[in-house]
């Protein structure tokens, strides 16, 4: 690598239909899992690619002029910014005639004309020769694939004079078809898991074996021309997982490390002290040794360590083996903010996204009471087992086990899910939209959904226009779930609660309740209700909104917030600008708990589907804005937790501070299933910033 400061990655990732096709039923699971793998430091080191904030556009509706906007658009924000460019092309595509040329095929192309279709090559190469480009990396899963590769004449000479650089990694041969979007999936696959015997970053070069050995009728293909001779940077896909986990250091996270350690040197000094086992065997061989010593607290604990690599160990295998390209970061992420919910629990640290890490939080930091990890670690798998559709059941499962004597645990890991309600849990959506003012309705909306599909569904009038005929309301709606609940034998553990932006500045429903506070017994996520009503600007930036919220979810580390203070908050018609223009592309936070109205509010949350802002007169200043760290993966259900802590008397932390609207994939997606017409008094948040 260069000495000199490395240049941006910018992500772009194109997923097509086409209408004259058959559809790509994985198209879009497909192209989120190769994003999610490129996205964020620690991977394939990448940024969003478009200036809004997107790196993954997909759709029924891209036309192949939209592709090649895009795709320009892309190419002039990384030459702008000296970047280098990864450019991915998932979909339909074709060779006409008998030429070798691809030809990416949008909605609108057809097989008879290459005038509606995307020239990949051209593209590449157009891309390629840009000047201020530090390189490109295309990924091309279409069937064949391999007709990208520009004519060699357009890289040796074009705009740049040869000097261009341009790695191509592509699903299939010129003559071949491309089967279910597998090429991307086992090139995601490929990046979490690296490749052992490369460097510290992966090229084309060292993933195409890797690629080839997972798929079979394709040709994977790669071509890589460097024209440059200044350059000293490979032109690289991501970093390499596998990278510096020798035989010395096995598959051990910082938990696992740092216990080993004390372990060890605790010990008496004619004991078998040992460098940290490498794998099974060596850790086995360890055990035994250490058991051949007069026992003592010091040797008790070096053996509890030495058992929790093993458990760790088998465990890291077993799930890669097991869920294969189903292991992802997403699934990992939720499935431990489920188990930590259920013990009503906070990591002391934030836990690191990788199968490793993950693994090396649940071994070595485990409730106290529960005297070994067991418990946690195989509700952990069957959490992560139903994330990804899988059954909790079978002779894998039965034999990793058995591997450290969890047979027991497994069975009551298996009653948990079942208890719990696992993936057939209820969530009832409570909508305050019936307002015509934006005010307390005299009407509240009512939906109850099972695993998505909705159930029924109830209206309940508000006795007076008011809080307490709101939440009076709100508690005969919850009964009424409640019921159906009893008659499915069904939980009912989640609330959705949706209200118009002066609503949802003062009103606290997880307070709300006569005989307890709803918040004490159910999870309760807060929405903005105007997406169930939505004018046309919000219909307008529903796409942009949605590309938002996947951006802030494939967020590897830290917290993906913007933080807002009063400066930016006062001049509206200035803040418009900015949201207009992109300027804050994740979800935003408000610093300050004063100046705030239901008219920022709305005006914010129409260009965001995170809002986050202080409810205290001290506000949210920067020195507390790391508190989130540990937190944020826990999010939205993280926060009624800490307010749980709060009412009990226990240190809920910063985070109790805070109320968050949380407009995620899922809720966006019911808005859009259920929505009405816009009420022909509400106005756009256009017309309310210029009414103040």
């Amino acid at each position: 690598m260069s000495g000199g400061r490395p240049p941006l990655r910018h992500l772009l990732v194109i997923a097509s239909q086409c209408d004259s096709m058959e559809p790509l039923e994985r198209l879009g699971a497909a192209a989120t899992e190769l994003r999610d793998a490129l996205l964020g430091p620690g991977a394939g080191d990448c940024v969003p690619g478009l200036r809004d904030g997107r790196s993954l556009v997909t759709g029924d509706g891209l036309t192949a002029d939209a592709i090649r906007a895009l795709a320009g658009d892309a190419v002039r924000f990384a030459a702008d910014r000296g970047a280098f460019l990864v450019l991915a092309l998932l979909g339909h595509g074709f060779v006409p005639g008998n030429t070798t040329t691809l030809y990416f095929m949008g909605a609108d192309s057809t097989l008879e004309s290459t005038y509606r279709a995307v020239n990949v090559g051209e593209l590449m190469a157009s891309a390629a020769n840009q000047q201020a480009i530090s390189g490109v990396l295309g990924v091309i899963d279409t069937c064949h694939a391999t007709g990208a590769v520009p004519p060699s004449q357009d890289l040796a000479a074009g705009d740049r004079n040869g000097r261009s650089r341009l790695a191509l990694l592509m699903a299939s041969s010129v003559a071949q078809s491309a089967s279910d979007l597998a090429f991307s999936r086992a090139l995601a696959a490929c990046v979490r898991a690296g490749v052992a015997e490369a460097g510290p970053v992966l090229d084309v070069h060292d993933v195409l074996g890797v690629v080839r050995a997972r798929l079979t009728g394709q040709d994977v293909t790669a071509t890589v021309h460097d024209g440059d001779p200044f350059s000293r940077d490979p032109l690289w896909i991501a970093r390499n997982a596998a990278h510096g986990v020798s035989a010395s250091a096995g598959p051990y996270g910082p938990l696992a490390r740092e216990e080993f350690a004390a372990a060890m040197g605790s010990l008496p000094t004619d004991a078998p002290v040992r460098g940290l086992p490498h794998d099974a065997r060596s850790a086995e061989a360890l055990k035994s040794d250490l058991s051949r010593l007069e026992r003592s607290p010091a040797v008790e604990r070096a053996l509890r360590v030495v058992d929790s690599l093993l458990i760790g160990t088998r465990t890291v295998e077993f799930l890669r083996h097991w869920l294969g390209s189903d292991l992802t970061t997403a699934r990992m992420r939720r499935a431990l903010a489920s188990l930590l919910a259920s013990q009503q629990r906070v990591p002391t640290a934030p836990p690191q996204f990788t199968d490793v890490g993950v693994i090396d939080h649940l071994v070595f930091d485990y409730p106290a009471a529960d005297g070994d990890c067991r418990r946690s670690l195989t509700r952990f798998v069957a959490l992560l087992a139903q994330e990804a559709g899988r059954d909790f059941h079978g002779e894998e499962l039965h034999r990793w086990a058995c591997s450290f004597d969890a047979q027991v645990a497994v069975n009551d890991a298996a009653e948990f899910l079942a208890r719990t309600g696992g993936d057939q849990q209820l969530r009832l959506v409570l909508s305050l939209h019936a307002s015509l003012t934006g005010e307390w309705p005299e009407t509240l909306q009512a939906w109850l959904l099972r695993s998505g599909t909705l159930l029924e569904r109830g209206e309940f009038t508000c006795v007076t226009p008011d809080r307490t005929g709101s939440e009076d309301a709100l508690e005969a709606a919850v009964d009424w779930a409640e019921d159906h609940a009893e008659s499915l034998g069904v939980p009912l553990r989640r609330l959705d609660i949706a209200a118009p932006g002066s609503l949802l500045l003062h009103w606290r429903p997880e307070e709300a309740g006569v005989a307890f506070r709803l918040g004490a017994h159910y999870d309760l996520v807060l929405h903005w209700s105007r997406r169930l009503t939505p004018d046309w600007l919000l219909k307008r930036v529903q796409r942009a909104v949605l590309d938002r919220w996947e951006a802030i979810a494939a967020c590897g580390d830290g917290v993906p917030v913007d933080w807002l203070g009063t400066e930016q908050t006062t001049e509206r018609q200035a803040l418009r600008s900015h949201l207009r223009n992109g300027r804050f592309p994740r979800g935003i936070g408000l610093t300050q708990g004063t100046g705030i109205d239901g008219q920022l509010l709305e005006l914010l949350l129409a260009y965001t589907p995170v809002l986050l802002w202080p409810h205290a007169s001290q506000g949210f200043p920067r020195e507390r804005h790391s508190s989130l760290h540990r937190h944020w993966f826990t999010m939205p259900e993280g926060l009624v937790h800490a307010y749980r802590r709060r009412w009990q008397g226990e240190d809920a932390g910063d985070l109790a501070h805070l109320r968050a609207v949380w407009d995620d994939r899922e809720w966006l997606r019911f808005c859009r299933l259920v929505r009405s017409p816009v009420p022909p008094v509400q106005t756009s948040p256009k017309e309310s910033e210029e009414a103040t």
